[in-house]
């Protein structure tokens, strides 16, 4: 038996209605494809405009080292450097260095961008990573709580302040923010890895 074209159009509209959330969600961020380990997909996002947002091609330079593309980089960090905003500049020459192991100007450049930008979340960030590398963990975990605060949604700055402040042995605030990551992140390659190190803080506790 047929459908009454009344009770048709009906059902049509419910399900128009339905749909309309779907189509109208907006494509995710490039920090959502960085986050879920979509690396390629966050390069070429970041490759769409050559002018670039700073923040999609500094998410660009990882996504290119976790793609074991060193090269690609350092020419995205290099881009960073070509921006008009100091600040940025800075974060790119720190990246730069970071990651050809020039560790101490890596830590300098960060820090003079933390200081010609103290609300920029990645400046802070770039500065923790920095830090890190020089085995400098009080450093780290400062600029990395001061990243999280600025921009909480960050995924990787609640994982590498886990890093740190589990490196001084502050186990309490590690599992914080290893937490935090795993609600943000939970599709990332880093997740895994992660859950075993929540197991091992849990045992020590």
């Amino acid at each position: 038996m047929s459908m009454p074209r009344t009770s048709l159009a009906a059902a049509l509209l419910v399900i128009g209605l339905a749909a309309a959330p779907l189509l109208a969600q907006d494509p995710p961020s490039v920090q959502q494809l960085f986050e879920s380990g979509s690396f390629g997909a966050v390069a070429e996002r970041a490759a769409e405009g050559r002018s670039g947002n700073p923040e999609e091609i500094y998410l660009a330079a990882f996504a290119l080292q976790r793609s074991d593309n060193l090269g690609g980089a350092v020419a995205e960090m290099g881009r960073l450097r070509e921006q008009d905003n100091e600040a940025w500049k800075a974060i790119g020459e720190s990246g730069q260095a970071l990651l050809e192991n020039r560790n101490d100007e890596a830590v300098n450049a960060a820090r003079r961008a933390t200081e010609l930008a103290g609300d920029n979340p990645f400046a802070h960030y770039q500065l923790g990573l920095a830090a890190t590398a020089v085995n400098d963990f009080n450093t780290a975990t400062q600029a990395l709580s001061r990243s999280v605060e600025l921009k909480p949604d960050f995924a990787y700055a609640h994982y590498y302040a886990g890093r740190a402040f589990q490196r001084q042995r502050n186990l309490g605030q590690a599992s914080e923010h290893y937490q935090m990551f795993l609600k943000l992140a939970p599709e990332s390659p880093d997740k895994a890895a992660v859950q075993a190190i929540m197991r091992t803080l849990r045992g020590r506790s």
